[in-house]
């Protein structure tokens, strides 16, 4: 009687063991939480003027993501993102420039936010997927932010920036065969009527390989973007620094 229970036991263990291996492989979800320290360069503005001279020069930001395969053919994967990235300064004006139709001058006392914060919908396949991954797909990404300058004589200019934006998306990964390392890359691109959007990402990261897989990533983000006169606003800026980012697959 113990052996047979015992011999119940067991293999009602096996058969949990297989359903979240099948569970896995029908359905994966992924999510992330972390935080980027952004670094600001480049400028801004119809009369423009470098971003360090309005005393913007870096920011730490935080972001979130979920991401849900599946094996149904020909329906695409879905991974939502949502990157917070904000940043304010005051300083005193060494040169005039021009935001939209309002003029600050030199020696003025200004205060500067620009919020590029945006919202990513990624459509994409796996091309592979094994130790080595390849996926491709389209993003959409969506800018809810403005850029706002207040100064002691001007006043206050704000430009809201309200924009869809498609990009291409493309990912590869490796995964350290048996040891839960993996090195990868990440991109999301666009060109088109004097704009421009790269945003790309390279990580390595460590998943302790369990029934609900946590672990950790650290990598490096550049997302630099070129925008003539959209919503009004004209911009060539860089975002780049380190990330770090804990994660989840079940």
């Amino acid at each position: 009687m113990k052996s047979s229970t015992l011999s119940f036991a067991l293999a009602g263990a096996l058969c949990s063991l297989s359903w979240v291996s099948q569970a896995d492989t029908i359905l994966g979800i992924y999510a992330g939480v972390g935080a980027w320290n952004s670094d600001y360069s480049g400028n801004t503005g119809v009369q423009s003027i470098e971003v360090e001279d309005l005393g913007l020069d870096d920011e730490t930001n935080n972001f979130f993501y979920v991401a849900l395969e599946h094996p149904v053919p020909l329906l695409p994967n879905v991974r939502l993102q949502y990157t917070d990235l904000t940043i304010d300064a005051d300083t005193v004006l060494t040169q005039t420039f021009q935001l939209d139709d309002v003029t600050f001058s030199v020696d003025e006392n200004v205060a500067t936010s620009l919020d590029f914060t945006h919202a990513d919908a990624t459509l994409y396949y796996e091309i592979l997927d094994n130790w080595v991954s390849l996926d491709v797909g389209v993003t959409f990404r969506a800018f809810t932010g403005e850029a706002e300058v207040t100064g002691d004589t001007a006043g206050t200019e704000t430009i809201d920036l309200d924009a869809v934006i498609p990009m291409a998306y493309g990912k590869a990964q490796f995964d350290l065969p048996f040891s839960g390392f993996y090195v990868g890359a990440d991109a999301n691109l666009i060109s088109y009527s004097g704009h421009s959007l790269n945003d790309f990402t390279a990580k390595i990261g460590y998943a302790y390989e369990s029934v609900l897989d946590a672990g950790v990533e650290i990598g490096y983000r550049r997302m630099a973007l070129e925008l003539d006169d959209l919503d009004d606003l004209n911009a060539d800026l860089t975002m780049d620094g380190p990330y770090a980012a804990f994660t989840l697959h079940f």
